[in-house]
C-alpha cells in the first residue's frame, strides 16, 4: 500500500490530494484500499518527511510530495487547486522578522479564485 502510494506522491501529475482522493487512486491502481488503510500509508510517508500536509483552507486534510516551497491557488467554484512556483511572498516574510524580531520557520499561503474552467461557464 505505502509503494502504491508513494507512485502516486511520485507521479508527474503532481497534486495536493486529500484522502478521498488517494483512495480512489490506490483503487484505480491496484485494485484494493480502504479509507483507514490509506489513512496509515499516509501518515507513516509523512512521518519519514516524504510527504507533507497542507492546509489549503477547504476543510479537508491534503496531502502532497514534499519538494522545494511553493504556494497555491484554490478555485472557489470547482475545490481544483494549481501550484504557484516559488515563493511569492519571501521578500514580506524578511520584512515581517525585521519588524517583529520573530524568526520564520515556514508559511502558508493559498491564494483563491476561480479556475480557467469554472469561469467560463460562471454568469457574466
Amino acid at each position: 500500500m505505502r509503494d502504491a502510494l508513494y507512485k502516486v506522491f511520485s507521479s508527474h501529475d503532481h497534486q495536493a490530494w486529500s484522502l478521498d482522493e488517494l483512495v480512489g487512486r490506490v483503487r484505480s491502481t491496484i485494485g484494493a484500499g480502504d479509507y483507514s488503510t490509506v489513512f496509515r500509508a499516509v501518515g507513516v510517508l509523512e512521518g519519514k518527511g516524504l510527504i507533507q500536509r497542507i492546509d489549503l483552507g477547504d476543510g479537508l486534510s491534503r496531502y502532497e510530495a514534499r519538494r522545494d516551497h511553493h504556494e497555491h491557488v484554490r478555485c472557489d467554484s470547482c475545490g481544483r487547486v494549481a501550484e504557484v512556483q516559488g515563493c511569492v511572498v519571501e521578500g514580506a516574510a524578511r520584512e515581517i522578522e525585521r519588524i517583529t524580531g520573530y524568526r520564520l520557520t515556514s508559511h502558508s499561503l493559498v491564494f483563491s479564485g476561480v479556475c480557467p474552467e469554472c469561469a467560463l461557464t460562471a454568469p457574466a
